[in-house]
């Protein structure tokens, strides 16, 4: 049985060699009805924790540290709109839509398939259109949805730490809002201390901030 339906699939396969080109009949820039849009992030919600990083498919979002800030980019030429991002962030910064924040800064002339009358394409279909070929060039660079965050310096020494300031404050919040009132006020006075410093000055530190696990016991 295997080998009739081996031998089948190649007889299609040789028939198609002589067939004529076939394409599609439709013009590109067609929204399927399940279609999430564009990736975009809120800004005021964001914290840099890096999640839509890590679970990106695509690696169309990356990280980078520099200066003391965190950019949070999202490449639209590398994204496949799985939304898996948008899943996984914690604080629902990330969602998809086809109110798209990159400029309108292509050509009505320039796209892909040689559509070259903007009349020809649907109006729902253009702005798809366009941010699909807004790098329709090797010397263009992709278009990207960043979002800056300052890091956090240790207070003690000034080294910079791997995290945003926001993400240690939603940290601090989250923490409190899970513990027992007379705990939730021990643990607040020693976040203060030592939440925003490096991991040595907290080791060096913690006798005298009496911050140190052992003190409960």
């Amino acid at each position: 049985m295997k080998k009739v339906s081996q031998m089948r699939a190649f007889g299609s396969l040789l028939s198609w060699l002589y067939k004529k080109p076939a394409t599609v009949d439709g013009l590109f820039g067609f929204i399927a009805p399940a279609s999430r849009g564009f990736p975009k992030r809120n800004s005021d919600l964001c914290t840099g924790c890096g999640a839509c990083n890590e679970r990106c498919s695509s690696g169309a979002t990356s990280i980078a540290d520099k200066d003391a800030i965190r950019t949070m980019s999202i490449d639209t030429l590398r994204c496949i709109f799985c939304a898996r991002c948008a899943d996984i962030c914690p604080e629902g910064a990330l969602d998809f839509t086809f109110k798209s924040e990159i400029p309108d800064n292509v050509p009505d002339n320039m796209y892909f398939f040689g559509i070259t009358d903007s009349k020809e394409i649907p109006e729902i279909s253009k702005g798809i259109v366009r941010h699909i070929c807004l790098s329709h060039t090797i010397d263009e660079q992709s278009q990207s949805i960043e979002t800056t965050l300052p890091l956090q310096k240790c207070p003690v020494c000034g080294e910079i730490l791997p995290v945003s300031e926001k993400f240690l404050e939603v940290v601090s919040q989250r923490t409190l809002e899970h513990l027992q009132p007379d705990a939730a006020e021990i643990v607040r006075e020693d976040m203060k201390k030592y939440l925003r410093t490096c991991i040595s000055c907290r080791r060096e530190m913690s006798k005298e901030w009496n911050t140190y696990p052992r003190k409960f016991i």
